[in-house]
C-alpha cells in the first residue's frame, strides 16, 4: 500500500510551473508509463516471434516514453506533449513498415488524437488543423501499407496476438485517458461549485460580524411574505440601535467598536435561533425579524434581549465596557410594503431615543 501511495503521489504531484495546470502532465505521465507497459510486452513478443528489428524499436519506444514521464516534471508541458505526439506517430509509421497494416498498430491514432485534444490548450483552429492531420497521415498509412509489403512477414497466430494486445491497449488507454479529464472536470466542477456557494454566502453576509446583511434581510423577508396564505402566519420587524455607540469608537477606537459588535451578533444569534433571524442593517444599527410568534410574544423577547445587554459585560482586551441598546418594533399587517414596514420600525427607535434610551417602543 505504501508502494502504490508513493507511485499515486508521484504521478500526481503538480507541475514546476505555477501557470500551468496539472491536469495535462497527469495525463501526459499516465500515457507515458501505460505505452512503455505496451512496449514491455510488445519487445518480448516480438524478441519470442523473432521479430529483432521491431523489438529493438520497442526498447527505443520504452527510453522515449520514459524520457517523456520524467520531461513533465521539468515545467515543459507543451514540449512534452508535441514530443509525445511526435514519438508516437513514428513508432506507428515505424511498426507499419515492419510488420504490416493487419496488426492494428494504426488505432492508436485515434487515442492519439483524444490525448492532444485534452492537453492541447491550442485555440479551436489549432485542434481542427490537427484533426485533419491525423486523418490525412491515417489514410497515408493505409494506402502505404497495401502497396508495400512489410519488412516481416508476420504468420497468422502472431497476427492474431499482436491485434489482439494492440486493439485492448488502444481501448484500454483511450479509457485511461477519458476517465483522467471526466475526473478532472467533476473536481472543477466540485471547487466551483464550492466558490459559487462562498460568493454567494460573501454577498449576502455581513463581514465583521457574520450575520445576514440588509440584501439578505430583504431577501428572506420577501421570501417568508409570500407565505403569507398560510395558516399561522407571524411577521415582525423591530430595528435596534446601540446607545452612544460613538463613545465607545471615539474613547477605545474603532477596533473595540467593531469587538463589541462581534460580541453582541453571537447574543442575537443565540436569542433568534428559534424566533427568526438578526441582520446587520448599517453601522450599529440591527434588523431583528420574528417569525414564529405574535407581535407580543415578539416585544417580551426584545425586552428580555435588551435586558441581557445591558447586564452583560463586553470585553476589548482588558477593558470591560456596559451597554445598551433601544429597539422600535413594528408588526405586518399585509396592506403596507416591507419599506413602510420598516420605516415605522425606525420612526419607533427613534421615538425610543427621544425617550431615554433603553426601551423597546411598540
Amino acid at each position: 500500500m505504501d508502494l502504490f501511495k508513493k507511485i499515486q503521489d508521484l504521478i500526481m504531484r503538480d507541475v514546476a510551473n505555477e501557470n500551468e495546470t496539472k491536469k495535462s502532465s497527469i495525463i501526459m505521465r499516465c500515457t507515458s508509463i501505460f505505452l512503455a507497459i505496451f512496449f514491455v510486452i510488445q519487445t518480448i513478443d516480438l524478441f519470442i516471434a523473432g521479430y529483432s528489428r521491431a523489438g529493438i524499436l520497442s526498447v527505443c519506444c520504452i527510453i522515449g516514453y520514459a524520457g517523456a514521464f520524467i520531461l513533465t516534471y521539468q515545467g515543459y508541458t507543451i514540449l512534452t506533449q508535441h514530443y509525445i505526439e511526435v514519438l508516437t506517430l513514428g513508432w506507428i509509421a515505424a511498426f507499419i513498415a515492419l510488420l504490416g497494416w493487419n496488426c492494428s498498430y494504426q488505432h492508436i491514432i485515434f487515442t492519439l488524437f483524444l490525448f492532444s485534444l485534452l492537453t492541447s490548450y491550442q485555440d479551436i483552429a489549432y485542434k481542427v488543423l490537427w484533426a485533419l492531420f491525423l486523418c490525412v497521415f491515417r489514410i497515408v498509412l493505409y494506402i502505404y501499407a497495401h502497396t508495400h509489403v512489410p519488412y516481416y512477414t508476420v504468420n497468422e497466430v502472431q497476427s492474431y496476438v499482436l491485434n489482439i494486445v494492440n486493439t485492448t491497449f488502444t481501448f484500454c488507454l483511450f479509457f485511461v485517458i477519458a476517465m483522467l479529464f471526466a475526473k478532472d472536470s467533476m473536481e472543477m466542477e466540485q471547487k466551483l461549485m464550492k466558490y459559487n456557494k462562498k460568493i454567494e454566502k460573501l454577498a449576502k453576509t455581513d463581514t465583521l460580524t457574520n450575520l445576514p446583511n440588509r440584501r439578505d434581510a430583504i431577501e428572506r423577508i420577501e421570501k417568508h411574505i409570500r407565505k403569507s396564505n398560510d395558516t399561522d402566519f407571524y411577521l415582525n420587524i423591530a430595528i435596534g440601535d446601540i446607545d452612544f455607540f460613538k463613545r465607545i469608537n471615539d474613547t477605545f477606537g474603532h477596533e473595540a467598536g467593531d469587538a463589541i459588535l462581534v460580541q453582541l451578533s453571537d447574543i442575537f444569534r443565540d436569542v433568534m435561533k428559534e424566533s427568526g433571524f438578526a441582520a446587520r442593517w448599517g453601522g450599529e444599527e440591527f434588523l431583528f425579524v420574528f417569525t414564529s410568534e405574535n407581535a407580543d410574544v415578539s416585544a417580551m423577547k426584545l425586552n428580555d434581549l435588551r435586558t441581557k445587554i445591558s447586564q452583560t459585560a463586553f470585553k476589548y482586551n482588558d477593558t470591560e465596557m456596559h451597554l445598551t441598546m433601544t429597539f422600535g418594533l413594528e408588526e405586518y399587517d399585509f396592506h403596507h410594503s416591507i419599506d413602510d414596514l420598516i420605516n415605522s420600525a425606525d420612526q419607533k427607535l427613534y421615538l425610543g431615543k427621544t425617550k431615554g434610551r433603553n426601551q423597546v417602543v411598540f
